[in-house]
C-alpha cells in the first residue's frame, strides 16, 4: 500500500484505491509505516513568495517529515519550482524532475519538483497545449487540487507501473 502524507480534503486522491492517505485531519505527523511514501507538504513557508506566508513552524517542519519519510521508506516527495526546501535539505538534484502539472491536464502552466527515492519516474505524457490561465489567478484551493492524471502517475510511479499508450 502507499501512503499520500498531506493531502488537500478535496484531492482527487480519493478517487485512487488502496491508498493511505492523511488529510489534515488525519495529522501526517501520526504516520509511522514502513509503506512507500507520496509527499505534498504545505509549500508556504518554502516558496518563492514565503516572506507574505505567516510563520508557522509545525507547517515549517511537517515538510523535513514527509522528506523523512521519503528517505527511509522511498517515494516522492513534491514541491513548486523556486522551493527553498531542497537546497535547505542538501538534497540530491539528480534525483529531481522538474514537470509541469499542465502535462497533466492542470488549467495553468505549474512547474513542480518531484524528489525520488528508491522509486523510477515511469514515463509521463509531454503535451503542448498552451495553458494562457496562470496559476496566480486563480483561488487557492483551485491551486492546490492536482489533476487525477497526476496524481494517479505518482502512485504508479512509486508502484513501478508502466502506463500504457
Amino acid at each position: 500500500m502507499t501512503t499520500v502524507l498531506c493531502v488537500h480534503e478535496h484531492s482527487n486522491y480519493y478517487k485512487i484505491p488502496d491508498l493511505d492517505l492523511y488529510p489534515r485531519s488525519r495529522d501526517a505527523y501520526t504516520f509511522n509505516s514502513s509503506n512507500k511514501v507520496i509527499a505534498h507538504p504545505p509549500c508556504p513557508q518554502w516558496s518563492r513568495l514565503k516572506h507574505f506566508a505567516k510563520v508557522n513552524m509545525k507547517e515549517k517542519d511537517l515538510a523535513v517529515f514527509c522528506w523523512n519519510q521519503v528517505e527511509t521508506n522511498g517515494g516522492i516527495f513534491e514541491h513548486p519550482a523556486g522551493s527553498s526546501f531542497f537546497k535547505y535539505i542538501g538534497a540530491d538534484f539528480h534525483k529531481i524532475l522538474s514537470i509541469n502539472q499542465s502535462w497533466f491536464g492542470f488549467s495553468a502552466q505549474k512547474r513542480t519538483y518531484l524528489y525520488f527515492n528508491n522509486v523510477r519516474s515511469i514515463p509521463h505524457p509531454i503535451t503542448f497545449d498552451a495553458s494562457i490561465k496562470k496559476v496566480c489567478s486563480m483561488t487557492q484551493d483551485a491551486r492546490s487540487i492536482m489533476p487525477l492524471s497526476f496524481c494517479q502517475w505518482l502512485v504508479d510511479s512509486v508502484n513501478e507501473i508502466p502506463q500504457l499508450a
